[in-house]
């Protein structure tokens, strides 16, 4: 009888020992080492174990590592991949001897990849979609649930635009999914992210390159598309905008069918209370300069209210606006087209924002902010390609502004279409 119950309570130890994260160990201890695993690992980690499996998928583990500091800054970048060089292939020829010619090949349109930059670790990555990433497609990030959505874009094979949307789940690692298409295939159009997980798109163009006026709405959560009424004007290359604890959207300038180039100087705004969109004037007073990749949102919370801030990166039209305050770009930064999206605080009372330059000339500024500094140090692209802005708010009002050079490997340096931005 002894006997017996000696070989149950074994059992019942091998049993417990088995659920444990690592037998023999407290899994508050286990957890505290797992938290601090960069994010890039997490897809190995699951397959260790089922309880390792059951963790990584739970989001109270990404919100152990917001707790414990240890959750990491990661911004995504739709890129072209590079193009890789040509190599010289013999061709035989009457000549006893060979000679090298370049076999001619067809140019094909640039393929597109997700790079990912952790400004935690400061470290680079890609990560390839399913079958191509659709060129010109909108990423935009959804933090409530930890993921990124692909939108839209040209189907890089047809170049048609495509209604095509795919989902990448980053808890647990890192795991791609078709979800339901638009209503419309549209590609240069608005989109934005409204609450935790209503995303909103508006405007663009069709496969005719006719401006559009739709728009729709897509719930993350139901995967379920429903059409909005009409905005009042075409807007193709518009820009979406949304901030934190604002239940409207918004979308900036854009151009007509008849008007192509030449950009609107409203907006409009769509609030789901009333079901209706209205129109603002005078928001962007540059009929010569598109607004995608060149605005980003973000919201200055304080105890009584939030203060909803558009920051704009632009060159010398800034007399034409109202401008809180500005600031110069660093030198770095002097290209003709940027891409800039926010990143989360590091801490309260801060403003970061991530810019990325193409080549080229042109002074340039950037409005919002006060005070700044430029900080490359030592790196070896000499101040080219990426910045992090972080804009300090004091306590009397004031702000001072440090521009943080990003090093970008020359595989990472091609111009993003669209950004955004997880803290996972």
């Amino acid at each position: 009888m002894g006997q017996a119950e000696s070989s149950t309570e074994n059992y019942q130890a091998q049993q417990q020992q088995q659920k444990q994260l690592i037998p023999g160990l407290p899994d508050e201890i286990v957890i505290d080492c797992l938290v601090r695993v960069p994010h890039q690992f997490h897809s190995n980690m699951k397959l260790v174990s089922k309880s390792w499996r059951s963790l990584i998928m739970h989001p109270s583990f990404y919100q152990e590592r917001r707790r414990s500091g240890k959750a990491e800054h990661m911004v995504f970048l739709i890129q072209p991949l590079p193009i890789p060089i040509p190599i010289p292939i013999p061709i035989p020829t009457p000549s006893p001897l060979l000679t090298l010619k370049e076999k001619e090949t067809p140019i094909s349109p640039p393929q597109y990849g997700l790079s990912i930059y952790n400004a935690t670790k400061q470290t680079w990555q890609r990560m390839m979609g399913p079958k191509h990433i659709p060129m010109f497609c909108q990423c935009l990030a959804i933090p409530n649930s930890g993921k990124l959505l692909l939108l839209g874009g040209w189907d890089p094979d047809t170049l048609e635009p495509v209604s095509d949307v795919y989902i990448l789940d980053l808890i647990g690692g890192a795991r791609w999914r078709r979800a339901a298409s638009m209503s419309v295939a549209r590609s240069f159009f608005a989109c934005g992210l409204v609450g935790q997980s209503m995303v909103y798109v508006a405007g663009g163009h069709d496969n005719q390159k006719n401006a559009l006026q739709s728009a729709e709405v897509y719930d993350v959560n139901a995967d379920e598309w429903r059409l909005l009424p009409p905005m009042e004007e075409e807007r193709d290359e518009c820009q979406g905008l949304s901030w934190e604890g604002d239940s409207r959207f918004w979308v900036l300038s854009g151009y007509s069918t008849e008007d192509q180039g030449r950009f609107r100087s409203d907006a409009e705004c769509y609030d789901p209370k009333t079901e209706s969109w209205s129109r603002i004037e005078g928001v962007w007073p540059f009929p010569n300069v598109s607004p995608r990749g060149l605005t980003t949102t973000t919201t200055v919370s304080n105890k009584s209210n939030h203060q909803y801030q558009l920051w704009c990166f632009l060159g010398g039209q800034q007399e034409d606006v109202k401008v809180l305050k500005s600031i110069q770009l660093p030198k770095g930064i002097n290209g003709t087209s940027l891409c800039v999206t926010a990143l989360g605080h590091d801490k309260e009372h801060q403003e970061r924002i991530f810019v990325v330059s193409s080549s080229g000339g042109g002074d340039r500024g950037v409005l919002s902010s006060s005070s700044s500094s430029s900080s490359c140090g030592e790196c070896e692209c000499e101040g080219e390609g990426a910045y992090i802005v972080e804009r300090e708010i004091n306590g009397k009002g004031g702000s001072t502004t440090k521009w943080n050079h990003v090093h970008t490997p020359v595989a990472f340096a091609g111009f993003p279409y669209s950004a955004s931005y997880l803290f996972i």
